[in-house]
Protein backbone atom coordinates (compact mmCIF):
# COMPACT_ATOMS: atom_id res chain seq x y z
CA UNK A 1 0.00 0.00 0.00
CA UNK A 2 1.59 3.78 -0.37
CA UNK A 3 0.08 6.00 2.18
CA UNK A 4 -0.72 9.35 0.98
CA UNK A 5 -1.76 11.93 3.79
CA UNK A 6 -3.22 14.81 2.21
CA UNK A 7 -4.74 18.44 3.58
CA UNK A 8 -6.76 20.84 1.17
CA UNK A 9 -7.79 24.48 1.72
CA UNK A 10 -10.95 25.02 -0.41
CA UNK A 11 -13.09 28.19 -1.74
CA UNK A 12 -15.89 26.81 0.17
CA UNK A 13 -18.19 23.94 1.57
CA UNK A 14 -20.11 23.35 -1.67
CA UNK A 15 -20.04 20.99 -3.98
CA UNK A 16 -18.93 23.61 -6.91
CA UNK A 17 -16.51 24.98 -4.68
CA UNK A 18 -12.49 24.14 -5.59
CA UNK A 19 -9.37 23.73 -3.92
CA UNK A 20 -7.12 26.74 -3.06
CA UNK A 21 -4.20 25.17 -1.25
CA UNK A 22 -3.04 21.70 -1.23
CA UNK A 23 -0.35 20.02 0.69
CA UNK A 24 0.77 16.19 1.01
CA UNK A 25 3.16 13.87 2.16
CA UNK A 26 3.72 10.07 1.06
CA UNK A 27 4.72 7.98 3.52
CA UNK A 28 5.30 4.11 4.19
CA UNK A 29 4.39 1.90 6.88
CA UNK A 30 7.33 2.62 9.21
CA UNK A 31 6.58 6.84 8.34
CA UNK A 32 9.24 6.95 6.13
CA UNK A 33 8.80 9.87 3.59
CA UNK A 34 8.26 9.08 0.48
CA UNK A 35 7.31 12.30 -1.25
CA UNK A 36 5.58 15.49 -0.60
CA UNK A 37 4.44 18.33 -2.29
CA UNK A 38 2.80 21.99 -1.54
CA UNK A 39 1.33 24.70 -3.34
CA UNK A 40 -1.24 27.26 -3.53
CA UNK A 41 -3.73 26.69 -6.08
CA UNK A 42 -5.20 28.82 -8.40
CA UNK A 43 -9.41 27.94 -8.31
CA UNK A 44 -10.39 29.94 -11.05
CA UNK A 45 -13.55 31.12 -8.95
CA UNK A 46 -13.56 33.73 -5.77
CA UNK A 47 -12.50 32.20 -2.55
CA UNK A 48 -15.46 32.75 -0.11
CA UNK A 49 -14.97 35.01 2.71
CA UNK A 50 -16.25 32.56 5.02
CA UNK A 51 -13.18 30.59 3.85
CA UNK A 52 -10.88 33.43 3.87
CA UNK A 53 -11.42 34.31 7.44
CA UNK A 54 -10.34 30.75 8.29
CA UNK A 55 -7.23 29.93 5.78
CA UNK A 56 -6.24 33.42 5.21
CA UNK A 57 -6.06 32.90 1.47
CA UNK A 58 -7.25 35.81 -0.75
CA UNK A 59 -8.11 36.25 -4.33
CA UNK A 60 -4.61 38.15 -4.71
CA UNK A 61 -2.86 35.36 -3.37
CA UNK A 62 -3.92 32.71 -5.72
CA UNK A 63 -3.94 34.42 -8.80
CA UNK A 64 -0.69 33.41 -10.19
CA UNK A 65 -0.21 30.04 -8.53
CA UNK A 66 -1.19 26.82 -10.70
CA UNK A 67 -4.34 25.45 -11.00
CA UNK A 68 -5.31 22.00 -9.82
CA UNK A 69 -4.88 20.17 -13.64
CA UNK A 70 -1.87 21.86 -13.72
CA UNK A 71 -0.24 21.02 -10.30
CA UNK A 72 -0.89 17.53 -10.78
CA UNK A 73 0.26 17.39 -14.10
CA UNK A 74 3.61 19.58 -13.16
CA UNK A 75 3.99 17.55 -9.74
CA UNK A 76 2.82 14.03 -10.64
CA UNK A 77 1.10 13.72 -7.21
CA UNK A 78 0.66 10.10 -6.90
CA UNK A 79 -3.18 9.88 -6.33
CA UNK A 80 -3.75 7.94 -9.31
CA UNK A 81 -3.35 4.15 -8.57
CA UNK A 82 -5.26 0.78 -7.30
CA UNK A 83 -2.98 0.44 -4.09
CA UNK A 84 -3.02 4.24 -3.18
CA UNK A 85 -5.09 4.87 0.31
CA UNK A 86 -5.80 8.50 0.97
CA UNK A 87 -5.14 9.50 4.59
CA UNK A 88 -7.18 12.70 5.82
CA UNK A 89 -8.79 14.12 8.80
CA UNK A 90 -12.99 13.97 7.61
CA UNK A 91 -11.39 12.17 4.85
CA UNK A 92 -14.59 12.05 2.79
CA UNK A 93 -14.34 16.08 2.38
CA UNK A 94 -11.12 16.02 0.81
CA UNK A 95 -12.07 13.03 -1.04
CA UNK A 96 -14.88 14.57 -2.61
CA UNK A 97 -12.70 17.26 -4.06
CA UNK A 98 -10.01 14.51 -4.96
CA UNK A 99 -11.61 11.58 -6.28
CA UNK A 100 -11.73 12.36 -10.16
CA UNK A 101 -7.60 12.09 -9.44
CA UNK A 102 -7.56 8.89 -8.21
CA UNK A 103 -8.30 5.12 -8.78
CA UNK A 104 -11.45 3.87 -8.98
CA UNK A 105 -10.27 1.38 -6.17
CA UNK A 106 -8.30 3.40 -4.16
CA UNK A 107 -8.56 3.22 -0.44
CA UNK A 108 -9.19 6.06 2.13
CA UNK A 109 -8.12 6.32 5.89
CA UNK A 110 -9.90 9.06 7.83
CA UNK A 111 -8.64 9.54 10.98
CA UNK A 112 -11.19 11.07 12.56
CA UNK A 113 -13.27 7.47 12.02
CA UNK A 114 -10.06 6.22 13.52
CA UNK A 115 -9.74 7.98 16.67
CA UNK A 116 -13.50 8.27 17.31
CA UNK A 117 -12.44 4.26 18.11
CA UNK A 118 -9.41 4.48 19.62
CA UNK A 119 -10.68 7.53 21.70
CA UNK A 120 -14.18 7.22 22.27
CA UNK A 121 -13.69 9.71 25.77
CA UNK A 122 -12.44 12.53 23.93
CA UNK A 123 -14.37 15.64 24.03
CA UNK A 124 -15.06 15.33 20.33
CA UNK A 125 -12.92 14.28 16.59
CA UNK A 126 -12.04 17.15 15.49
CA UNK A 127 -8.57 17.24 14.90
CA UNK A 128 -7.48 20.68 17.14
CA UNK A 129 -8.87 19.00 19.68
CA UNK A 130 -7.51 15.61 19.36
CA UNK A 131 -3.98 17.51 18.82
CA UNK A 132 -4.66 19.59 22.28
CA UNK A 133 -5.25 16.36 24.02
CA UNK A 134 -2.48 14.37 22.38
CA UNK A 135 -0.11 16.48 23.24
CA UNK A 136 0.98 17.40 19.44
CA UNK A 137 2.18 20.94 18.95
CA UNK A 138 0.62 23.35 16.34
CA UNK A 139 2.47 26.51 15.17
CA UNK A 140 0.14 28.95 15.57
CA UNK A 141 1.31 30.70 12.17
CA UNK A 142 0.82 27.54 10.49
CA UNK A 143 -3.23 26.82 11.84
CA UNK A 144 -5.53 26.67 9.19
CA UNK A 145 -3.20 26.07 6.61
CA UNK A 146 -3.02 22.93 4.75
CA UNK A 147 0.61 22.39 5.48
CA UNK A 148 0.31 23.40 9.02
CA UNK A 149 -2.73 20.74 9.46
CA UNK A 150 -0.66 17.84 7.40
CA UNK A 151 2.04 18.39 9.87
CA UNK A 152 -0.64 18.01 12.71
CA UNK A 153 -2.70 14.62 10.82
CA UNK A 154 1.24 13.00 10.81
CA UNK A 155 1.58 13.51 13.62
CA UNK A 156 -1.83 12.39 14.75
CA UNK A 157 -1.63 9.23 12.54
CA UNK A 158 1.38 8.33 14.55
CA UNK A 159 -0.24 8.71 17.56
CA UNK A 160 -3.05 6.44 16.65
CA UNK A 161 -0.75 3.40 15.20
CA UNK A 162 0.67 3.88 18.63
CA UNK A 163 -2.13 3.65 21.19
CA UNK A 164 -3.87 1.18 19.40
CA UNK A 165 -0.08 -0.98 19.08
CA UNK A 166 -0.76 -1.18 15.10
CA UNK A 167 0.18 -0.10 11.57
CA UNK A 168 -1.34 1.59 9.53
CA UNK A 169 -2.79 -1.03 7.32
CA UNK A 170 -4.77 -1.80 10.31
CA UNK A 171 -6.10 1.25 11.09
CA UNK A 172 -8.20 0.96 7.94
CA UNK A 173 -9.99 -1.87 9.35
CA UNK A 174 -9.98 -0.39 12.67
CA UNK A 175 -12.14 3.07 11.29
CA UNK A 176 -15.04 0.90 10.27
CA UNK A 177 -15.34 -0.75 13.87
CA UNK A 178 -19.38 0.37 14.42
CA UNK A 179 -19.50 2.79 17.54
CA UNK A 180 -22.37 3.12 20.38
CA UNK A 181 -23.35 6.28 19.68
CA UNK A 182 -25.61 7.40 22.27
CA UNK A 183 -24.84 11.54 22.50
CA UNK A 184 -24.76 13.89 19.99
CA UNK A 185 -20.87 16.14 19.61
CA UNK A 186 -22.59 19.13 17.31
CA UNK A 187 -25.02 21.56 17.10
CA UNK A 188 -27.34 23.62 18.78
CA UNK A 189 -28.07 20.65 21.12
CA UNK A 190 -24.44 19.44 21.50
CA UNK A 191 -23.85 16.56 24.40
CA UNK A 192 -27.34 15.91 24.61
CA UNK A 193 -28.50 12.26 24.81
CA UNK A 194 -30.00 10.78 20.77
CA UNK A 195 -32.95 9.60 23.16
CA UNK A 196 -33.57 12.98 24.48
CA UNK A 197 -33.58 15.20 21.24
CA UNK A 198 -36.32 16.44 20.08
CA UNK A 199 -38.24 14.48 17.44
CA UNK A 200 -38.39 17.42 14.35
CA UNK A 201 -34.26 17.70 15.25
CA UNK A 202 -34.05 13.65 14.68
CA UNK A 203 -35.72 14.17 11.76
CA UNK A 204 -34.17 17.18 10.43
CA UNK A 205 -30.41 15.48 10.71
CA UNK A 206 -31.57 12.49 8.61
CA UNK A 207 -33.35 14.23 6.12
CA UNK A 208 -30.86 17.23 5.58
CA UNK A 209 -27.40 16.77 7.00
CA UNK A 210 -25.69 15.57 4.23
CA UNK A 211 -22.24 14.64 6.84
CA UNK A 212 -23.41 12.02 9.44
CA UNK A 213 -21.17 9.77 10.40
CA UNK A 214 -22.63 6.01 9.59
CA UNK A 215 -22.77 4.96 13.28
CA UNK A 216 -24.59 8.35 14.13
CA UNK A 217 -27.46 7.84 11.50
CA UNK A 218 -27.76 4.49 12.82
CA UNK A 219 -28.16 5.15 15.87
CA UNK A 220 -30.62 8.02 15.25
CA UNK A 221 -32.87 5.61 12.77
CA UNK A 222 -32.92 3.23 15.80
CA UNK A 223 -35.25 6.01 17.28
CA UNK A 224 -37.70 6.21 15.01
Amino acid sequence: MRYILADIETTGLKSTDKICELAWVEVDNDFNTVGSGYSLINPEIPIGYAARAVNGISDDMVMDAPTIEQYMAAESLPLYGEDVVLVAHNASFDFRFLKSYMHRDSQTLCTLKAASVIYPDADNHKQATLAAMLGIQVEREKAHSADGDLDVLLQLLKCLCRDADCGIDQLLHIQNTPRNVTKISFGKHKGAKLVDLPKDYVHWLLNKCDNLSSDLRAALLALQ
